[in-house]
């Protein structure tokens, strides 16, 4: 039998594989990437004041709050922040010493301007380099401690609403106050927030800076250091500090605590230091 060649069975396998081949290539070939960009500005609240060693304008307490609603915030930083002095960048001392100023009330007539306190010394305390001028006796003249409360501010920067809490430690007392144990009730505290100012050569708040008390319910009413013996809201905020564009002062507001009480000769001589906590909390 004659064997019929199969010459043109390769030549059509040979065509249809190079067809293929041809038409694969003309596929135009692809690479998929995909790329994503991702920021999250989360709610953010510091508190800045003075570092106890001198340095003005520090802060201290950097918070997230990103707690639950009505805890502490999350504090990044260790250190905690020192109030200062309302007006100034001088650290409210933190083992208080010295002793408060006097002030005379309904001194009589003449004298002329009789009873009044020269503070000379230590700014705020009582001592040796102070002195007040003569006084007369009337039937309501009294002694007691100067007649503005202490002013203790720290300030606030935050791109979100913030409740403030405050709770007291305990008191300790010298001298005749250990007996009388003076009660947090007779201790007066109020809050007050400024939006602007210049304190200690530390310029802050203005145009960058607003209220944050605006949808919330602000400052809590006048009370005594009784009400924070247990941690209480004294501000409920209901917007971020950072009114526009600028800088962490720019963009800070104070808050300015006032303490006072009331004192007579028949408590004697002695004193009382209470630790007054405030923490930001989640709103």
């Amino acid at each position: 039998m004659k064997t019929i060649p199969r010459k043109g069975n390769k030549t059509l396998i040979a065509t249809l594989i190079a067809a293929s081949f041809g038409a694969a290539l003309s596929v135009p070939a692809s690479a998929v990437i995909t790329d994503r960009v991702y920021f999250s500005a989360a709610p953010i609240v510091m508190v800045w004041g003075t570092d106890g060693s001198g340095n003005p304008a520090v802060v201290s307490d950097f918070m997230l709050l990103t707690t639950a609603s009505g805890t502490a915030g999350t504090d990044l930083t260790a250190a905690n922040v020192i109030p200062v002095i309302t007006g100034s960048m001088t650290a409210v001392p933190q083992v208080p010493t010295g002793n408060s100023l006097l002030n005379v009330t309904n001194p009589a007539a003449l004298p002329a301007g009789g009873g009044v306190l020269t503070d000379a010394g230590t700014v705020g305390a009582l001592d040796a380099a102070d002195s007040f001028t003569a006084f007369g006796l009337g039937a309501t003249t009294a002694l007691g401690f100067a007649s503005a409360p202490q002013s203790h501010s720290f300030y606030v920067a935050s791109n979100a609403a913030f409740d403030i809490f405050a709770q007291t430690g305990a008191a300790a007392y010298t001298g005749t106050f250990t007996n009388l144990n003076v009660p947090m009730t007779a201790i007066s505290w109020t809050m007050a927030i400024a939006t602007s100012g210049a304190d200690g050569g530390v310029t802050w708040g203005g145009a960058a800076a607003q209220n944050p008390s605006t949808g919330g319910t602000g400052v809590a009413a006048a009370t005594t250091l009784g009400a924070f013996s247990s941690a209480t809201r004294v501000f409920g905020g209901g917007r971020r500090t950072a009114a526009a564009a600028g800088s962490i002062l720019g963009q800070s507001v104070r808050f300015t605590a006032q303490y006072g009480l009331s004192y007579d000769l028949s408590m004697g001589a002695g004193s009382v230091s209470v630790p007054v906590t405030y923490t930001v909390y989640t709103p």
